[in-house]
């Protein structure tokens, strides 16, 4: 008798933490029925999730193909600033027996496409000269709060508006000074300038400085298009050439570049994170949560019942789990698209990542699914059955949770905000569906 009436207890403290809506092939009920009644398939739809935002104290952004410039400021997340530093190295010079003149000391770029903010604003960019070597941590990586000290003064400043779409190059004309000084080592064919490692010493590296909040967008720039090029011309020609004549100095394909990006949460709703730990329940940020590239922002999704769905013993198979977040409307648009798909990690409870989820046939993503009815709002949708299976597979408490962010590759090059709303239509906090198997014949 006593242990029939535990049996009881424990259906009821399942049924507080979770209601079950059943598909077609039976309904649910509870107590006597439960025991006696045929097998099915259930659907637990409305389980509880406890969700919260955590932000990482750095992530690598070195190694990426885009250089990113520029920042961008919104209510739920703050301002994030991205600064690209980078090496260059020497190039080989082919000399004509000529004399030769000084023109101009210029950068050259391409866009690679990805933008963020308003592009229709000024942007303001300072060329900075490093003053000491850039160099990797131990571990070969560089973080975006890694440090390098900049020259005061500045290489140039350069002011544009960006067309991040555009095919073209982009020219910025930097201070002469620096450019009569390479100049003048190529002319003579000093090895200062023709041996990397010698050049290198001469002029350690280049970043280009955004001041936060000065601008109001971020663009992208593909890290190898990106060349220091010394145009100059002949004394005498009988002819003038159509073609511009040039000695580039190349981003380091072999060495080390990364975007040194910066996040102030001021006057947001991730104003205190970091004032004691890096994690703000969504009890704390008008129930949102949110998940942002580049300052290390993500998701974190917590399943406090998850062990009591073996509270039903042998009766009990489960199938399959599958969550369903929903953006906030409002919070994406065309400056700020939702991205495709988010990465989703498995975390301990110091959220310390341990791995990406996956089935064995690969990793596991959130994909976006953008509804046919205009009147339903694009949401992300993951199956988390290989979590779900662990956990129920191990005895006691589950202490781990899941983490959704940004995919690796593009972490380290954009800066896009994604922010959950807490509710639905049915005042529910992030959708949760869980398959089981009853066989209430037993």
């Amino acid at each position: 008798m006593e242990r029939y009436f535990r049996f009881i207890a424990g259906i009821f403290l399942v049924t507080a933490l979770f209601s079950c809506n059943l598909s077609n092939i039976e309904e649910f009920q509870l107590g006597a029925n439960f025991v006696n009644s045929n097998a099915g398939v259930v659907l637990v739809d409305t389980m509880h999730i406890n969700t919260s935002t955590v932000r990482f104290d750095s992530i690598v952004t070195s190694g990426v193909t885009g250089l990113l410039v520029g920042g961008y400021k919104n209510n739920f997340t703050g301002t994030v600033t991205s600064n690209p530093i980078f090496k260059l190295t020497s190039g080989a010079f082919t000399l004509i027996d000529k004399d030769l003149v000084y023109d101009s000391l210029v950068v050259r770029m391409n866009y690679n496409g990805y933008f963020i903010g308003d592009t229709t604003k000024l942007m303001t960019i300072n060329v900075k000269q490093l003053t000491k070597q850039l160099k990797a941590n131990t571990d070969g990586y560089l973080y975006n709060t890694s440090s390098f000290q900049v020259a005061d003064n500045s290489l140039g400043q350069v002011q544009f508006y960006p067309q991040p779409h555009s095919k073209s190059n982009l020219y910025f004309h930097l201070n002469d000074e620096l450019g009569k000084v390479l100049f003048k080592y190529i002319v003579n064919k000093n090895d200062t300038v023709s041996n990397a490692t010698n050049f290198q010493e001469l002029f350690k590296g280049m970043a280009y400085v955004s001041d936060e909040n000065k601008n109001q967008a971020a663009v992208g720039f593909a890290h190898d298009s990106v060349s220091l090029r010394v145009y100059y011309h002949e004394v005498i020609k009988e002819v003038d050439s159509k073609v511009k004549t040039y000695f580039a100095f190349p981003v380091d394909g072999s060495g080390i570049w990364y975007n040194q990006i910066t996040h102030n949460p001021t006057g947001s709703l991730l104003a205190t994170i970091g004032q004691s730990k890096n994690v703000l329940p969504s009890t704390q940020t008008s129930d949102l949560s949110m998940v942002q590239a580049g300052s290390g922002i993500y998701t974190k999704v917590n399943i406090p019942g998850i062990n009591y769905i073996t509270g039903f013993g042998k009766n009990v198979a489960f199938i399959s789990s599958r969550i369903q977040l929903t953006p906030l409307k409002g919070s994406y648009s065309t400056a700020n698209p939702l991205p495709d798909s988010l990465a989703v990690y498995i975390s301990d409870p110091k959220n310390r990542i341990l791995s990406q989820l996956a089935y064995s046939t690969g990793k596991v993503y959130a994909s976006k699914i953008v509804p046919s009815d205009q009147d339903q709002l694009p949401y992300y949708e993951v199956d988390i059955t290989p979590f779900f299976t662990t956990v129920l597979a191990n005895t006691g408490i589950n202490k781990n949770s899941l983490l959704i962010g940004i995919v690796a590759s593009e972490t380290g090059k954009t800066i896009n905000p994604v922010v959950f709303s807490g509710t639905d239509s049915k005042n529910q906090i992030v959708k949760m569906h869980v398959y089981c198997y009853i066989d209430k014949s037993k």
